[in-house]
Formats: C-alpha cells, structure tokens, sequence
C-alpha cells in the first residue's frame, strides 16, 4: 500500500512541486496519475522511488514511514520497485540482454539466475528472439518493451511507469498498457503517469488528478476496474 499524508515538495520558496498531496493506492491496484504538463506527475513518482525528498508530510509504502529509511537500508526498498521512462534510458552500447540484466548485476544476483530472469521477463514482452541485438536495431515500441522487461525483471511488487507511451503511436500504445495490465493482474500494483486523453478515455481505470502541484480530483474508474483495484482516495488538499 502507499500512503501520502500532506506531502509537499518545495524546491524553492513558494516554488512547489506538490502541495499537501494525500491519498491511499492499495497493494495490486492500477492506478493512472493525470494532469497536465508540469502538474507534479514526475515529481510525485520520483517521491516514491526515493530519487526525490519530501519537504513536509510522510509518505508510508507497505507500512514503512519511508521519512525513517536509513540510507543503507533503501538500496533493499528500490529492489521492490520497478521504473519504466518516456525515453527507455537504455544504453545504446548494451545488448537488449545487458540492459535488461542491469538491476540483476546490481542486485548481485548469481550469472545462472541472472540468465534465467533476463530471458523470462524477455520472453513475457515478447522479445525473447532480439536478446543479442542492440537497441538502436529495434523499434520504439520494442524499445519500451525492453525498458518494461528491466523494470520487472527483478519480480518488484510496484511498477511506477512516467509517460511509458508518450513517444508511441496508439496502436503501440495499446500494447505497452496492454502490457502493463497483465503485469497488474499478477500482482504487481501499477502506477501510470500520463497526459494522454486517449488512454483515459480507453483505459477507464481509477485516477489521481494533479494540478499545479494540487490534487484536484480523484476517478474510481469503471465498476469493473474498481473492483480489481480497491481504490481508496485521500482526503483532497
């Protein structure tokens, strides 16, 4: 579960990125994270993955008062959490299997596992042929499949995915949500930041609005989707 209680980020005086955010997303949840641009969607994803620090308010994962994480301690936390970008971040001079294994190596995570998990999550995006092949050799959409499969390849239980169609037509779209949802059903909470009307008016999955910095509204999602997700807002700043 994660859990924002009035969390604000100022990054300089009466700059915010976020302003007295609170809500609650249950374990298994898909959730989509709206607003526009500079709303405070990056902002808020880097506050969960520990890339970023609240100036005020408590952020709580799975129980876990994450003000109250030594340093040594959130290497473990971010094993849990699996990261997918707008531009795949993938090191062009890698293979597709070199850069899937990333977290693994990382991770310290034996050769023979390693090889086990790279082809699995491989396989699962349906990638499983291009292992060896550099990633300027696939397309867009292949691209975001390989940054998909490093993001889940050490099994996380939260997968935080910032604008992972933003550069991808609708019908490749379709398949990296479509990709995303199964993830959801296996367990796996989801956590998708975008701007793109399109998936919101296909994809009627619960939502959290942002606005300047404020959460401004708050979308159950279709009763279909509502069941599976068990959303639960906060109360609006």
């Amino acid at each position: 579960m994660i859990q924002f209680e009035n969390v604000s980020l100022e990054y300089t005086t009466d700059q915010y990125a976020l302003r007295n955010v609170s809500f609650i997303l249950p374990d298994g949840s898909f959730t989509f994270l709206t607003g526009h641009s500079g709303a405070g969607k990056s902002s808020l994803l880097k506050l969960i993955a520990r890339l970023e620090k609240p100036t005020a308010g408590d952020i709580i994962i799975d129980g876990i008062d994450l003000s109250r994480v030594k340093p040594r301690q959130e290497h473990k936390l971010r094993q849990q959490m699996g990261l997918v970008f707008q531009d795949n971040q993938l090191l062009d001079d890698r293979s597709v299997f070199d850069n899937v294994a990333l977290p693994l190596i990382i991770g310290g995570y034996r050769y023979s596992e390693i090889k086990t998990r790279v082809k699995a999550a491989l396989k699962r995006v349906g990638l499983g042929h291009r292992a060896y092949d550099e990633p300027l050799s696939l397309s867009g959409g292949e691209q975001q499949r390989v940054g998909i499969a490093r993001a889940v390849v050490a099994k996380p239980r939260l997968l935080l995915a910032d604008e992972p169609t933003g550069n991808l037509d609708a019908d490749i779209s379709a398949e990296i949500m479509q990709l995303l949802m199964q993830f959801s059903a296996s367990g796996v909470s989801v956590l998708v930041a975008t701007h793109d009307t399109g998936l919101l008016d296909t994809f009627d999955f619960p939502r959290i609005q942002l606005h300047q910095g404020k959460l401004v509204d708050v979308h159950a999602g279709a009763p279909r989707n509502r069941t599976r997700a068990q959303f639960t807002s906060g109360e609006f700043a």
